[in-house]
């Protein structure tokens, strides 16, 4: 029994260690014709013919106007949905990245905003008695915190301020 696995072992072995034989033993490029499996064409559809603008028109016919037409209705319904959420409050997102009574600190705060991200537009806010540089208005807090990471790389002290705001101040 040891002997005949020893004996499959070796010969396993021996097959195992023969050089790899390549399928072709020129470097010949591959070619084949394969023209006689294409179908064939009618030269009537390899014409292709233009249809000029005047043509295109007369074949659709003349302007026909909607007979259900419901844009006069919806406009209505969407300016009193419109008006509606005017008075909705919601809850929009902030962030304050600087707080206290200097004037000069704010607006180099708020200067600063403007060199780390030019496309936010910081406001500075004065409730006695401290000024406030809040940037951004967010409905998301997702979004939030995207500008909220990137602000905190300068302003370690940004904090996210949840505010409640009508729909049309928000926008």
């Amino acid at each position: 029994m040891h002997k005949s696995f020893f004996i499959l072992l070796i010969v396993l072995y021996v097959f195992g260690c023969t050089p790899k034989l390549s399928t072709s033993s020129k470097s010949e490029v591959y070619s084949e014709d394969v023209s006689a499996f294409r179908p064939e064409i009618s030269p009537s559809s390899e014409e292709i013919t233009l249809v000029t603008e005047e043509e295109s028109v007369n074949e659709k016919g003349n302007y026909v106007p909607p007979t259900h037409d419901i844009n006069s209705e919806m406009s209505v319904i969407m300016d009193s949905i419109t008006a509606q959420n005017k008075t909705k409050l919601f809850t929009t997102f902030t962030i304050q990245v600087y707080t206290g009574r200097s004037r000069e600190d704010a607006n180099l705060a708020r200067e600063k905003v403007y060199r780390v991200m030019p496309d936010e537009k910081p406001s500075l806010s004065y409730k006695q008695p401290s000024y406030k540089v809040n940037v951004g208005k967010y409905f998301d807090t997702a979004q939030a915190y995207k500008t909220l990471t990137i602000l905190k790389e300068s302003f370690p002290g940004a904090t996210l301020v949840p505010e409640r705001d009508y729909a049309s101040q928000g926008q």
